[in-house]
C-alpha cells in the first residue's frame, strides 16, 4: 500500500542504516496526547497488528483524492512550528497492508479533542473513524473524506520508495525570519 509519511532526518537516517524505526514515547507531546495515541494503539492491536509498546507511526493514505499525495497546505496545518525548524522529509512508503490502520482523520481529529480535554471518544466518532474505503469503488464517491490517515507500528528500510525535503510555506517563513535574526546587529541596551 503506497503511503507518505513527514518524519524527522532522523528517521530517514535509520531507515537507511538498514534499520527498522519504531516511535518512542517521548517524541508525543504530553500525556492527553499519548492517552490518545495509546488508544489508536490499542485499536490497532485489536486489528492484531503488532505496535507493542511503541507509539504509532503516522503516515497519509490519501489527501484531498483517493490515494492523493499530502500537500503544502497539509503539511502547515499538520505540523508544529518546532518541528518545521528542524527539518522534516516526506518519505514515500510501500507497507504491506495488513499492517496498516486506516481511519478518517477528521474523525481522528474529534476523537484526539476528546482526549485533549480528559474525556472519552463519542461511540459515533470511532465509529466513523475507521468506516474509510481504500479503492474506488462504482456508484461511491472517490473519496468519502478530506483525508485518510494511516497508523503503522514501525518504519522497515524496504519500504522506503522515495523521499525528499519538506518545503512548505511556513516552513519558508520560519528560515526567513531566523536568517533575518541571525543576520540583525545585536544591539544591547541598559537603563541608567
Amino acid at each position: 500500500m503506497r503511503l507518505w509519511s513527514y518524519q524527522h532526518p532522523s528517521v530517514l537516517e535509520t531507515l537507511q542504516k538498514g534499520e527498522r524505526y519504531v516511535c518512542a514515547w517521548a517524541h508525543v507531546p504530553g500525556e492527553r496526547w499519548q492517552n490518545a495515541f495509546r488508544w489508536m494503539g490499542g485499536q490497532m492491536a485489536l486489528r492484531d497488528i503488532p505496535v507493542g509498546e511503541n507509539a504509532p507511526v503516522w503516515a497519509w493514505h490519501s489527501v484531498n483524492r483517493l490515494g492523493g499525495k499530502p500537500d503544502e497546505d497539509c503539511a502547515d496545518a499538520l505540523l508544529f512550528g518546532y518541528q518545521l525548524a528542524g527539518g522534516i522529509n516526506v518519505l514515500e512508503l510501500e507497507v504491506p497492508g495488513h499492517l496498516v490502520l486506516a481511519s478518517c482523520y477528521g474523525y481522528w481529529n474529534n476523537i484526539l479533542d476528546r482526549f485533549i480535554g480528559g474525556l472519552a471518544p463519542e461511540p459515533q466518532d470511532v465509529a466513523a473513524c475507521f468506516a474509510v474505503h481504500l479503492t474506488p469503488h462504482r456508484g461511491r464517491p472517490r473519496l468519502y473524506f478530506r483525508a485518510i490517515q494511516a497508523c503503522l507500528p514501525y518504519l522497515e528500510p524496504d519500504w522506503l520508495v522515495a523521499w525528499e525535503p519538506l518545503d512548505s510555506k511556513r516552513m519558508r517563513n520560519i528560515t526567513e525570519t531566523s536568517s533575518k535574526i541571525e543576520a540583525a546587529p545585536q544591539q544591547i541596551t541598559t537603563r541608567v
